[in-house]
């Protein structure tokens, strides 16, 4: 028997990557606790999928993937501090906002790509901080 995302509000912590994808049916990914991945981090093709709230995430060890969530508005990483590898938001087009932990957010990451999403690339006005 597999874990639900509702009965995932008390995790802490993943060991390897944590992949949610390809659910016509999820609108809301929340991990309130979730601290750390131990691997990547992929959240892809959700078609009615509009938040990511990941508030207390600060550390992915490889990459962050958000691709492909033709319906995703917001995305909450106010605490997020390192990522491993590259960050990237792909195909998302009517992504307002992504919400991080500092104005200084090209520092958390190796790289990142941004295209064909609501909001201009990294660099930019898009960042909201805390």
């Amino acid at each position: 028997m597999g874990l639900s995302l509702d009965q995932a509000t008390e995790l802490e912590h993943v060991g390897d990557t944590l992949y949610i994808g390809f659910n016509d049916d999820l609108e809301k990914v929340s991990f309130p606790k979730l601290k750390t991945v131990g691997g990547a981090l992929i959240i892809e093709a959700n078609a009615v999928l509009r938040e990511i709230h990941l508030p207390a995430l600060e550390r992915v060890t490889k990459y962050l993937h958000i691709h492909d969530n033709a319906g995703l508005v917001v995305v909450d990483l106010t605490r997020l501090k390192e990522v491993g590898g590259e960050v990237s938001f792909l195909s998302c087009p009517i992504l307002k906002g992504v919400r991080v932990a500092s104005a200084s957010a090209r520092a958390m990451a190796s790289s990142y790509a941004i295209q064909g999403c609501g909001v201009p690339a990294f660099p930019g006005a898009h960042i909201k901080t805390r």
